[in-house]
């Protein structure tokens, strides 16, 4: 796992480990029912993406290769702010994603998003397909998700790691 700057070889047997972390992510001092985190996973390759952003604005790619990036919620304003809205988003969800113990990876053409709160987690189950043509009621949290990924990947580019 990298952080911002840091190259490193990719370690497989990170990604349980770290997905696993953030499922079970539980912020101090916020409201009994709200959103601390969200998580959504989708096929990518060879492998699974998952794309965290929590109620503190942290924000983290995990890969199931053991690549990802970590640590662009606490430098970067963009990957922060899309954090917050993908909570905010998720909060106006609640409603319609079910309670789940299950911490399952997707089949390939479904993304799953999970949410935890203080109570426990919720999970949701959208369509790739369906995300992309913006006819799924998650759409929205799908595109702010994606646009964590999208700004992780313009910051690397403006500040490529060094070798």
């Amino acid at each position: 796992m990298n952080d911002m700057n840091t190259p490193n070889r990719a370690d497989p047997a990170i990604y349980p480990k770290m997905r696993r972390h953030a499922l079970e992510i539980r912020l101090p001092n916020l409201a009994t029912d709200a959103v601390h985190a969200v998580l959504m996973d989708w096929h990518v390759g060879n492998g699974t993406a998952s794309v965290l952003a929590a109620a503190d604005g942290t924000a983290s790619i995990y890969l199931s290769s053991g690549g990802g990036f970590i640590g662009g919620g606490q430098r970067y304003p963009a990957i922060r702010e899309a954090a917050h809205h993908a909570v905010l988003l998720a909060t106006g969800l609640l409603s319609q994603l079910e309670i789940t113990e299950k911490t399952d990876l997707p089949p390939s053409g479904d993304v799953y998003f999970y949410v935890t709160t203080s109570r426990g987690m919720r999970l949701a189950i959208a369509k790739e397909v369906n995300l992309r043509d913006g006819t799924d009621p998650l759409a929205a949290l799908g595109a702010t998700m994606q646009k964590i990924v999208t700004d992780y990947r313009l910051t690397s580019m403006e500040h490529p790691a060094k070798s």
